[in-house]
């Protein structure tokens, strides 16, 4: 069994474009339950991790703080993540993130495992 954990980094706040201000409590956690409900556990801090990054299109940089739902991802497929069914499924619903957090991308990445 192959094992990938993926990082979700969601923003705190919206972007200035969309009024800014802080983002209902309720988005992050229906994230966290249907997160939970997808993969069988979640994991979080409280901790925000502080972040920039430029946008290519139009070379504007964009400073966020964020907060990372880890979750863990079962799979027969030792040889690549793309026929991971799971991360199949996360691609789908990271379009349900850019909605409800309102960005224009949400990052994640998935890492394999080696258990220590």
């Amino acid at each position: 069994m192959t094992h990938f954990k993926v990082d979700i980094q969601l923003p705190i706040n919206f972007n200035l474009e969309d009024g800014g201000g802080k983002i209902p409590e309720e988005s992050f956690f229906d994230t966290y339950e249907e997160l939970l409900k997808m993969a069988g556990g979640i994991n979080t801090t409280n901790t925000p991790i502080i972040g920039s990054w430029i946008n290519p299109n139009n070379k504007k940089r964009y400073n966020d703080k964020t907060v990372v739902y880890t979750i863990l991802i079962d799979s027969e497929d030792k040889m690549t993540i793309c026929n991971v069914a799971k991360i199949k499924e996360l691609k789908e619903y990271k379009e349900t993130l850019k909605r409800r957090f309102k960005q224009h991308e949400i990052f994640m990445v998935a890492t394999r495992c080696y258990w220590i």
